[in-house]
């Protein structure tokens, strides 16, 4: 199998020059957490930016210096392994595709799990037990926006799971949640809310619900997590199947979910990316 046979062709991006609110805005828009960066006026590719650039140069605005220049890159005709490989080893979500070098496509997590895993008949009728985070990051529905956040990224996931008092899962808030919250800021506050030369901005529970560390990077409404967590959220057990959970993470176009015992109780989380060396395995047989 190669690139070409499981990338998408239709693809978002950001020009250069551009700013950090480009970013953010179309981040906002589509949901999606990193996009390929081109000269303006063609599809050269000359960089990547995803909202961890972001996050670590808060007090950047101008793309070019926001992005990371010379990325990764497959092309149509790579094999599927060889894509495999780099996004396990660098822990990629995504990879531009080119062609001389001008921008195809993008290959991602879920494109990939859904050609080799999702009607694999040996692999993919595999239980996921095995593949499952027993290590799970939560917090207390109680929790503010601002400080749910933090603790996110000091946790190096993309969503969380909430907890009810009695301990019981409640819901669930991603990354996707927190941009999609604060796209009337990014759309209707942009002077106000990235200023590029302010480093003066504090941070606090309040008046300013910025998200820590970042000043000007996204504002939260002043809100506890249960006022905006997705409550009917998508779960499995242990047994559910490989090729069943592929299918809905990808129908649901979520990348992580809790697993739960049969009693309700949580278990652990299952991640798409922990499934990328089950599709190598797999290709490795062909």
């Amino acid at each position: 199998m190669m690139v070409k046979d499981c990338m998408q062709s239709d693809v978002v991006y950001v020009s250069v020059p551009g700013t950090r609110e480009d970013v953010l805005q179309l981040m906002a828009e589509k949901q999606i957490n990193g996009v390929p960066v081109v000269k303006k006026g063609t599809k050269l590719l000359v960089g990547m930016v995803t909202r961890t650039d972001l996050l670590q140069k808060a007090d950047e605005n101008q793309l070019a210096m926001l992005m990371v220049r010379d990325p990764e890159t497959v092309t149509p005709r790579t094999d599927i392994k060889t894509a495999l490989k780099i996004m396990i080893e660098k822990n990629f979500r995504r990879l531009p595709v080119v062609e001389k070098n001008e921008l195809v496509g993008l290959i991602s997590v879920p494109d990939i799990l859904g050609a080799t895993l999702e009607k694999d008949k040996k692999y993919g009728s595999m239980e996921i037990s095995n593949f499952v985070t027993r290590t799970v990051n939560a917090v207390w529905e109680k929790t503010p926006l601002p400080l749910s956040y933090m603790i996110m990224e000091m946790a190096g996931k993309n969503g969380l799971v909430v907890l009810g008092e009695g301990g019981g899962v409640t819901g669930m808030i991603t990354v996707s949640d927190f941009i999609r919250l604060s796209e009337v800021t990014v759309e209707n506050n942009i002077s106000q809310t990235f200023s590029g030369t302010d480093s003066a901005v504090d941070w606090g529970w309040t008046s300013k619900d910025f998200l820590v560390v970042t000043k000007k990077l996204l504002r939260l409404p002043s809100k506890a997590v249960e006022d905006v967590m997705t409550r009917n959220i998508i779960s499995f057990t242990e047994i559910t199947t490989v090729s069943e959970c592929v299918k809905t993470l990808r129908n649901e176009e979520i990348d992580q979910a809790p697993v739960l015992s049969v009693t309700g109780g949580l278990i652990g989380m299952i991640e798409d990316q922990e499934l990328l060396h089950l599709a190598l395995e797999s290709q490795s047989e062909d």
